[in-house]
C-alpha cells in the first residue's frame, strides 16, 4: 500500500508537468512525459495486483491454519467410535452393573474410552468417565438448546481437542473512501484477525439413583440420564458463561471478565439512558445485537414510557411472547442475578455471536458406582456426569455491560 501511494504521488506530479508542457505548446516534450505517465500507471497496476495476491495468500494461509487446527482436533479426538450398536450395548452393560455379561472386546473398548477421557484433563486429574453414545449426546445437546440456554445466545464452536487455538475476526468493516483522481488511496482499517487460545474445563456432579432404575429398560435408563444431564448442564453452562472466574482453571464470564465496555445505570432507568446504552456500540454490531437481562430488570424497563405514554418495550409482531427495545430483541436470563443486599443487577446489550465464543466438546461422560459415598448403605448407585467446555471473550467492542441497575429495594 505504501509503495502504491508513493507511485501515485509521482504520477500526480508527472501529469502536472505534462499539462504545463502541453499548455506551453511543447507537444513533443509533453508526449515524452506521457510515456513516463503510462509506465507509472502500469507499475501501479502491477503493484496493486501484487498486493491483492498477497492478501489472498494471507487469507488462504489463515484458512489453512484453521483447517490444520481442525485436523489436529480430529486426530486428538477419541479413537473409539461411540455411534455403534456395539458401543451402546457395552456402555449400558457397564453402567448398569452387568459387567459379567461383557465380552473381552467390550471390556477392552471401554477401558480405552476411560483412558482417553482421562487425557482430556490436567496432569493431576486422573478422572475419566465413559463417553455417552454419540446419538444420546446429541439428544442432550438438543434438549439443552430447546430451553433458555446460552448456547442460543453466544457462538458455540465444537472442538475435539482439550486445548488449542482458534483464529477469529474482530471489528466491523470500514467504509470505502471517496478518492479523487489526484488523491492517494487511503488504507482501509477493516476487521483484524486474532488467535484465541482455549482449554476446556471439566464440570462434574453426582446423581444418586435407586438401584431399581438399573433393572429398567435401556430406553427408560437413557431417559433418566438425559433429563438429569440436560437440567444440570443447562444450569452449569448458563452460570459459567455469565459469571465464570476465568484464568487457567475457569471459564471467562461475560460479566466477570470486565473486558466489555460498561455503563453505570442511574438511580431510575429512563428512555434517554436506554438509548445511550444502545448507542454505546458501533452500528455494525447493533444490527444483530440483543438486550439480555433478568426478569426484574425486564419489569423495570417495562414501566418506562416514551413522551406520548407508550411503553418502551414493544411486542414483536412475529411472536407475541417476545419483546423488542428500540427494535432489538429482548431476552430474559434469570441466571443474571440481582444482589440481595444492594438490589442491583446487570443489563447486557450487544452482538453476542461476535462478542463471545463457547468452545465445546459436545460429548458427555458418565460413570457409575454402588460403593462410593453412602451408596452401598442406601442401596443406590451414584452416577457421575461430566461435560467439558470453555468460554472466551472474542471482541470486547461488540457488547456493553450496564452495571448497578436498581431493580429492588436495598436491604437495610
Amino acid at each position: 500500500m505504501e509503495k502504491i501511494a508513493e507511485l501515485r504521488q509521482q504520477l500526480t506530479a508527472l501529469k502536472g508537468e505534462v499539462r504545463s508542457l502541453n499548455s506551453e505548446g511543447k507537444v513533443d516534450e509533453a508526449e515524452a512525459k506521457m510515456a513516463e505517465v503510462r509506465s507509472l500507471n502500469k507499475q501501479i497496476e502491477i503493484e496493486s495486483e501484487l498486493d491483492q495476491s498477497e492478501q489472498r495468500g494471507a487469507e488462504k494461509q489463515m484458512e489453512k491454519r484453521e483447517v490444520t487446527n481442525q485436523e489436529e482436533n480430529v486426530l486428538q479426538a477419541n479413537t473409539v467410535p461411540t455411534n455403534t450398536d456395539e458401543y451402546r450395548s457395552a456402555w449400558f452393560k457397564i453402567l448398569t452393573g452387568r459387567q459379567d455379561e461383557m465380552t473381552g472386546e467390550e471390556r477392552k473398548m471401554m477401558a480405552k474410552v476411560v483412558q482417553e477421557n482421562r487425557q482430556l484433563g490436567s496432569a493431576s486429574d486422573k478422572d475419566g468417565g465413559y463417553t455417552i453414545p454419540q446419538d444420546i449426546s446429541q439428544q442432550i445437546l438438543r434438549g439443552i438448546q430447546e430451553l433458555n440456554s446460552v448456547r442460543n445466545l453466544v457462538k458455540v464452536v465444537p472442538k475435539k481437542a482439550p486445548s488449542g487455538s482458534y483464529t477469529v475476526r474482530k471489528g466491523v468493516a470500514a467504509k470505502l473512501f471517496n478518492t479523487s483522481e489526484k488523491q492517494a488511496i487511503q488504507e482501509l482499517k477493516n476487521m483484524e484477525f486474532d488467535e484465541i487460545t482455549y482449554n476446556v474445563k471439566k464440570f462434574a456432579g453426582f446423581l444418586p439413583a435407586p438401584n431399581e432404575l438399573l433393572n429398567d429398560s435401556f430406553v427408560d435408563f437413557v431417559a433418566e440420564i438425559k433429563d438429569w444431564l440436560i437440567e444440570s448442564s443447562l444450569t452449569t453452562e448458563n452460570e459459567e458463561i455469565f459469571y465464570g472466574a476465568g484464568g487457567e482453571t475457569g471459564v471467562e464470564g461475560i460479566i466477570t471478565s470486565n473486558k466489555f465496555k460498561s455503563l453505570t445505570a442511574p438511580a431510575t432507568l429512563d428512555i434517554k439512558f436506554m438509548r445511550k446504552v444502545k448507542n454505546q456500540i458501533k452500528q455494525g454490531y447493533r444490527k444483530n445485537a440483543k438486550f439480555v437481562m433478568n426478569t426484574e430488570a425486564f419489569e423495570a424497563i417495562s414501566n418506562i414510557e416514551d413522551g406520548v405514554g407508550r411503553g418502551l418495550l414493544a411486542v414483536d409482531p412475529r411472536n407475541e411472547d417476545a419483546y423488542t427495545l428500540f427494535g432489538r430483541p429482548v431476552e430474559v436470563y434469570d441466571e443474571i442475578v440481582t444482589d440481595d443486599v444492594t438490589g442491583k443487577t446487570h443489563i447486557l446489550f450487544g452482538d453476542f455471536q461476535r462478542a463471545y465464543y463457547m468452545f465445546d466438546r459436545q460429548v458427555f461422560e458418565i460413570k457409575a458406582s454402588d460403593v462410593a459415598g453412602n451408596a452401598f448403605l442406601t442401596d443406590q448407585t451414584l452416577f457421575r456426569g461430566i461435560e467439558r467446555f470453555d468460554g472466551k471473550v472474542i471482541d470486547p467492542e461488540a457488547m456493553v455491560v450496564v452495571k448497578d441497575v436498581v431493580v429492588a429495594t436495598p436491604q437495610a
